[in-house]
């Protein structure tokens, strides 16, 4: 994949907090990676780990409080949108970063119609935009993402739409304003199969021929291999992972990635010979001392408990936070 050029986005020792009353819990610790043109970026790892924090994150919609930004920066095409404020990100929001929520109707306003949703999202990001013009964007971006009868569901209010429509609706909202970035926190967790395809295969397509650099959060090792050319490995609020998605698939280094893949389920394998990972994912109002997966790791050694690893390179283009990844220990 082509990655000439400055990155579109650069996220650099990213810290995001929140105040409990026996404590900060740091969600995201020092987080950092690089996102281009063509990138379709996989963030994976357990519920809790520290995804979908990231992605709020990176368009600043971390309530604060209880949230906070602790440290790190975010820089979205030069600018570190840490430094700005509200009033600054409404022009961030949606035309330089276009995001997909997980619950496909936290998008969509109960009182309204799609339509007026629609238009009104447009001309919001683009004031020349006449109502008619807007109508038509609308009208193109629903058919794009599967919807044959535009009028009728045009004419809806969400209540009476599936979840799935929902869903492809709001996706049709972000790629209307011709985003910059796009995220997609699980964008097809509410879909069937023939429509998850499709979905993917039109993200895919966009990326391709417009060059679109796309986040997606998701479980789904199938999506992973579908659309991503890169993946990220989360676990504990640290990346423990990061690599070209055949590399990281088929030859992982960290051992939670190797875990994480073992987990996915065989049709053909007995039920007492499915891999699970043993245990629970770490408090992190108090994390371990060392490695955050060391309490849960079978190869752990002396130092994995007493020190956290360095976040380095083992090749080109792979980054891994483990203490015996280059020593072979934790194949």
């Amino acid at each position: 994949m082509e990655n000439a050029g400055q990155p579109v986005l650069k996220v650099r020792n990213l810290r995001t907090g929140f105040a409990t009353p026996a404590g900060t819990v740091v969600a995201v610790d020092n987080v950092s990676f690089d996102l281009h043109r063509n990138d379709v970026l996989a963030i994976i790892g357990e519920s809790g780990s520290g995804k979908t924090v990231t992605a709020l994150s990176l368009i600043k919609l971390i309530s604060t409080p209880p949230g906070r930004y602790l440290g790190g920066s975010i820089e979205v095409e030069g600018t570190d949108i840490l430094q700005l404020d509200e009033a600054a990100m409404e022009s961030v929001r949606g035309r330089q970063i276009g995001m997909i929520f997980q619950n496909p109707r936290a998008s969509l306003d109960p009182s309204f119609t799609i339509e007026f949703q629609l238009i009104e999202t447009l001309m919001h990001h683009d004031p020349s935009l006449t109502r008619a013009a807007a109508l038509d964007v609308a009208t193109r971006s629903l058919q794009e993402v599967g919807f044959p009868d535009t009028a009728r569901v045009l004419a809806s209010y969400p209540h009476q739409l599936s979840g799935g429509m929902c869903q492809r609706i709001g996706l049709a909202m972000v790629l209307a304003c011709d985003p910059k970035l796009l995220i997609a926190d699980e964008p097809t967790t509410a879909l069937d199969v023939g429509v998850q395809a499709k979905i993917l295969l039109l993200l895919k397509k966009r990326s391709r021929e417009t060059g679109l650099p796309i986040i997606i959060i998701t479980h789904d090792m199938g999506v992973v291999r579908a659309i991503a050319t890169r993946v990220l490995v989360m676990y504990g609020g640290h990346v423990q992972e990061e690599g070209e998605v055949d590399d990281v698939l088929s030859s992982p280094r960290h051992p939670y990635t190797q875990a994480l893949i073992r987990s996915i389920p065989d049709p053909d394998q007995a039920i007492e010979e499915i891999s699970f990972i043993k245990g629970e994912p770490p408090n992190l109002l108090s994390p371990p001392k060392g490695c955050r997966f060391a309490p849960r790791c079978d190869r752990a050694v002396a130092l994995c408990h007493a020190t956290v690893p360095e976040w380095r390179g083992i090749g080109e283009g792979r980054m891994v936070r483990c203490h015996l990844a280059e020593t072979g220990a934790a194949q």
